[in-house]
């Protein structure tokens, strides 16, 4: 549930209510604005057991059950959000802070840590304002695959408040974690899909965390 709400287990109730809000509407994640009608189903069931103190609590302990006791769905569809990692940094594993500011980093890879919703709901700005960079197609960026890998080069070719998708000579894994840099911006995706060209890979991904320069702006999305 925290998961779907892009928030830590120790949010306040103030913060579910505003990353429920931030991801059905600044998000369009509701049907109305042309969000997909089984992921709202999801947030919003997410947001009624998280927002009602009894039934988090309830739910907090079923997370305290050994992983042999609980009922864990077959899915090895790698285009799904990842499993949660509440308590460790999603690129590197270390553990994370107990509390998340919106420029928290890593203390072993330097990576953002603040989840996207949670980031975005902080900022404070007008419904399609974010504050991160506006960001051009053919946007050369910084691409690392692991913490201890040599980075590679890549050319972004798309980027929402929710998702990005770019071109590399570099082969990379569906399922796994990458944190790509940017002037202005520095993020985690999860690898949903790489398919390969006749000169690159077309990688596209779901934002985890994010972490963006203040300046004003607007997401451009754009597609090839």
């Amino acid at each position: 549930m925290y998961r779907i709400l892009y928030v830590q287990p120790e949010a306040p109730p103030e913060m579910i209510t505003a990353a429920y809000r931030c991801l059905m509407s600044r998000l369009r994640n509701h049907p109305d604005l042309g969000g997909d009608h089984e992921t709202a189903a999801r947030i919003n069931q997410a947001y009624q057991i998280l927002r009602d103190p009894a039934k988090r609590k309830a739910y907090d302990n079923s997370r305290r059950r050994p992983l042999s006791a609980r009922v864990r769905p077959a899915d090895n569809d790698t285009r799904r959000v990842p499993p949660a990692q509440e308590h460790a940094c999603p690129f590197c594993g270390l553990a994370i802070p107990a509390r998340i500011e919106p420029d928290t980093r890593c203390r072993r890879c330097a990576s953002p840590l603040a989840p996207v919703a949670y980031a975005l709901a902080t900022t404070g700005e007008a419904f399609g304002r974010r504050s991160a960079p506006r960001v051009e197609k053919n946007c050369r960026v910084t691409v690392h695959t692991a913490a201890e890998a040599a980075p590679v080069s890549a050319i972004l070719r798309d980027l929402s408040v929710t998702g990005v998708s770019l071109y590399t000579a570099a082969p990379m894994a569906a399922g796994s974690n990458i944190r790509i840099e940017a002037l202005g911006m520095d993020v985690i995706a999860h690898v949903i899909e790489a398919q390969p060209g006749e000169r690159a890979f077309l990688v596209r991904g779901v934002l985890l965390t994010a972490l963006y320069n203040r300046k004003s702006g607007l997401f451009m999305s754009v597609t090839a």
